[in-house]
């Protein structure tokens, strides 16, 4: 009888052992699982990753193909809102096709540093309500469905640096805050061009092949404080062109072009900002075009322009106030720098 005892307990032991066995085995399935993140196996090659607070992001860098993108976006999900969507340096996806994305939505979205040519019509929409950043830099897009814009109801960021657009997109949005079209191949800004996007407080669109500023082309933008014009073709600034929102800390990025002259007015309410126009054609800095700068406290910097020196400059030399705000690297065409001209010279003779 003993014996019978020992043996249902080595039973009921191995029994235990076996039901302890199949409860770690789930735990440790349910750990790799991560949820809310769908399965692994389900979604690979790409992978889910949640936080503390349950917000998930979703890496598909690895994905080989369009096809392969949109297999693991049809798979179970049973929280389709996410974190974020990356996409970086992948070198197969060259369409992001509608339907791709299955029914997950994004509040940020990084497709960059790849060979994407195309953004279809729709391919985001899911995301309409809730993308507030949208990055697809350095890639080679030139199509994009920027009419799509207004419906993106949360958008504040826009980056599409470094790919292949060559004209200037039409731009709709109540809700963008700041967008960056630094090296395209647009070589005009239209008058309009952000006439539709007035809650702008950042634009980039350096590194482009913009030769011409028209008039108005950048005011009546309210919130604006900080333009990036720099490395395009320009050559003059008319009046009436550039218009900041006065608050403080504006910055106006403008080096690198070939400006020859700039207009009385052109530029406005830059107040204790920046106004960067190294290397460019600057023979002459006319006193009623900097001077309300420097009055209302911005800096300047002019280095590498070919300034002349003679007494159009007595306004700036001869103030140390002036000076002061003014790039101590600034020369004049001959290498001699604005700092070491002596002030009375221009006092006595100008």
């Amino acid at each position: 009888m003993a014996g019978l005892h020992r043996l249902l307990a080595l039973l009921a032991l191995a029994l235990g052992s076996v039901a302890v066995s199949e409860a770690e085995d789930r735990a440790k399935n349910a750990e790799l699982r991560s949820l809310p993140c769908p399965d692994p196996q389900d979604i690979s090659p790409c992978v889910c990753t949640v936080d503390l607070q349950h917000s998930m992001d979703i890496d598909c860098s690895q994905v080989e193909s369009e096809d392969q993108l949109a297999q693991a976006f049809s798979s179970y999900i049973p929280f389709p809102h996410f974190h974020a969507l990356y996409i970086s340096g992948n070198q197969h996806l060259k369409i992001l096709r509608n339907g791709d994305l299955g029914p997950a939505s994004f509040e940020r979205i990084y497709i960059t540093g790849g060979v994407l040519e195309e953004v279809q019509d729709e391919a985001l929409s899911q995301s309409y309500p809730t993308a507030s950043h949208i990055d697809f830099q350095a890639n080679n897009v030139s199509t994009f469905p920027f009419h799509e814009l207004p419906l993106f109801t949360s958008l504040v960021y826009l980056q599409l640096r470094s790919n292949s657009f060559e004209s200037f997109p039409v731009l709709n949005s109540d809700t963008l805050q700041e967008i960056v079209l630094n090296g395209n191949l647009f070589g005009e800004i239209p008058l309009d061009g952000f006439r539709g996007v007035k809650n702008l407080y950042h634009i980039s669109v350096s590194g482009n092949d913009v030769e011409i500023l028209r008039p108005g082309t950048f005011t009546n933008l309210p919130h604006l404080r900080y333009l990036s014009l720099e490395n395009n073709q320009i050559t003059d600034i008319p009046a009436g062109t550039i218009e900041f929102s006065g608050g403080g800390g504006s910055s106006l990025l403008l080096q690198n072009n070939n400006i020859k002259s700039i207009a009385t007015g052109s530029i406005t309410g830059i107040n204790t900002g920046h106004i960067y126009l190294t290397k460019n054609s600057l023979v002459v800095l006319e006193e009623g075009v900097f001077r309300p700068f420097l009055d209302g406290g911005a800096t300047l910097n002019v280095d590498e322009n070919p300034l002349g020196c003679g007494c159009d400059l007595a306004w700036l030399i001869t103030n140390s106030n002036f000076m002061a705000l003014t790039s101590p690297a600034a020369s004049c065409y001959d290498g001699e720098l604005l700092t070491s001209l002596d002030p009375t010279i221009y006092a006595d003779l100008c």
